[in-house]
């Protein structure tokens, strides 16, 4: 993919300068492609620690003394219990009960601050201000000036209190570095196969923190990173695949990111109507096919099991596998795909598996 320059990508310029000095390439979205050795890149996700920049992500400030009363009206998790060492992991929802986008939020001097999918930042924006009205809420896209960056590993945990001071045991739990020249960086711990974490904070800190991480870390580029959302069954919402899925399907239900006994938000009817009657038709899967796919999100998968019968996924995330194929997380029929036993095959011929996620997928267990 061709690289770009700071002014295409909006990136902040000191970020960006930064980043390309540590030999970082991006495309015309301001995602990382590569830092020249994509095919170790790729490999070095498989244990860690790895470090990369995130900032290409949207990030919304709420601000104003009305901002967490509206929240609560439009979110479906309780926003009363995010605070300065809390987090949350949240959906947004149409009438209907379709996610229009999945939301890491945190609360971060005083304002709170959402997290999510670069292609949607436009279409949350406008929604979101539709509802202010006379409310005393402000939304400000920090997403180029509040820089993001992930950390990941089996011993990163270990590596955050030996180098940042900084002890964070639960998901979802935040904390400030505890480092002079880094206190307003703000760290989350956030689900992963091993040990992960998302950074926030101003670019002179993030620098610093940076630096420090990655003399025991290697980098990584921004694609390669969704290998650890699939291996934690995770899943994004982007443009294509916006008000297209029921809240469950997804399995936001199973992730915490709906409270079924918090007040009104919109799809709530809908969402607690599955819930309560035990209909979820469709779950998220995570597939791993033996050979490369052109897959991408929103796109359709086709596999076979081996009685002959089809069975259609929707691609939810996807990315090449660490040492070859295809992994992805898609939607598809509960009842017929959690009963297959054996393995599948691509439209193409080549096996393709059902993998466990770290969560169980039956409402019955």
């Amino acid at each position: 993919m061709p690289t770009t320059d700071s002014s295409q990508t909006n990136l902040d310029p000191q970020w960006f300068n930064f980043l390309k000095s540590q030999n970082a390439e991006f495309d015309s979205t301001g995602q990382i492609t590569t830092f020249g050795h994509a095919e170790l890149e790729r490999f070095l996700i498989k244990n860690g620690p790895v470090l990369t920049s995130l900032t290409h992500q949207s990030l919304i400030k709420v601000s104003g003394s009305d901002a967490l009363t509206f929240l609560q009206g439009q979110l479906a998790t309780n926003i009363e219990h995010i605070n300065e060492s809390t987090a949350q992991f949240s959906s947004y929802c149409d009438p209907k009960g379709q996610v229009l986008a999945i939301f890491v939020i945190f609360k971060y001097q005083e304002s709170f601050y959402l997290n999510f999918n670069q292609t949607l930042k436009e279409s949350i924006l406008k929604r979101l201000s539709m509802f202010i009205m006379r409310s005393d809420v402000q939304l400000t896209d920090v997403s180029d000036s509040m820089i993001h960056i992930g950390f990941a590993g089996e011993f990163a945990d270990l590596e955050l209190q030996r180098s940042l001071n900084t002890k964070i045991k639960n998901e979802y739990e935040t904390q400030h570095i505890d480092l002079d020249g880094m206190r307003d960086i703000c760290a989350i711990k956030v689900p992963g196969p091993y040990h992960k974490y998302d950074f926030f904070g101003p670019s002179d800190q993030m620098r610093k923190v940076w630096t420090i991480l990655k003399n025991n870390a290697e980098v990584t580029n921004s694609y390669d990173w969704n290998l650890l959302n699939i291996a934690a069954g995770i899943p994004d919402v982007n443009t294509q695949t916006r008000a297209q899925f029921l809240a469950q399907f997804l399995n936001l239900d199973k992730l915490h990111a709906i409270d079924f006994k918090k007040g009104c938000f919109p799809g709530q009817e809908m969402i607690a109507r599955v819930h309560y009657r035990g209909k979820v038709t469709k779950r998220m899967f995570r597939i791993r096919c033996e050979a490369l796919q052109e897959l991408k999100p929103g796109k359709i998968l086709f596999l076979t099991d081996q009685e002959g019968k089809s069975h259609k996924l929707t691609i939810i995330l996807t990315n090449p596998g660490i040492h070859e194929g295809t992994l992805c997380l898609a939607v598809g029929t509960l009842k017929s795909l959690s009963t297959i036993e054996g393995g599948l095959t691509t439209e193409s011929g080549h096996p393709a598996f059902i993998e466990p996620l770290p969560y169980s997928i039956l409402d019955n267990e």
